[in-house]
């Protein structure tokens, strides 16, 4: 397998993180695993970043934005339901990794990416090592600062108020 290390420095926390595919998913694709993770909650799926994490790391606030995510992407729920993430066919079918997504869904990941990273430095410990590396969170500040900061002009504009205005509060600070 794709064990993967990250730099974890002033976190407490697990370092490495094995990333599944075809060829060494059967480690974990056995009668006797299918099983355990069938029958507990020992473990639980992220699916904005398809992380397996411990169940007792789980947080509510964490719960919460996971059931948003399953609402609004039923496939990927489906996936998480019948355990396809642990599952060689679905694995090495090409086809079958191509989930159904849309824009919101990359920008809701940052934006729990970015929690998750702040959760990590202010408690000195995380959940995953990829909630605290460096790359992964310049990777989703670049793409929420794409997001948040459109190229263009801004569109009509008119000095009277209307329904439906989203208005700025203006308060000068020194």
């Amino acid at each position: 397998g794709i064990w993967i290390r990250y730099d974890i420095k002033n976190s407490k926390g697990p370092r490495y993180q094995l990333q599944f595919d075809h060829h060494n998913v059967t480690d974990w694709d056995t009668p006797e695993k299918r099983q355990k993770f069938t029958t507990n909650t020992e473990w639980e799926l992220r699916i904005d970043d398809q992380a397996m994490v411990p169940a007792h790391l789980f947080t509510s606030e964490e719960a919460r934005y996971q059931r948003w995510f399953r609402a609004r992407y039923p496939e990927a729920e489906l996936i998480r339901q019948q355990k396809l993430y642990l599952d060689q066919a679905f694995l090495s079918d090409p086809y079958s990794i191509q989930v159904l997504s849309d824009e919101a869904f990359h920008m809701a990941h940052c934006v729990l990416a970015l929690r998750r990273y702040w959760w990590a430095r202010e408690s000195g410990t995380h959940v995953c090592p990829r909630d605290i590396d460096y790359r992964h969170m310049k990777h989703c500040l670049d793409s929420l600062d794409e997001m948040a900061f459109p190229g263009g002009e801004r569109g009509p504009t008119h000095h009277e108020p209307e329904p439906g205005d989203i208005r700025l509060l203006w308060e000068s600070k020194v």
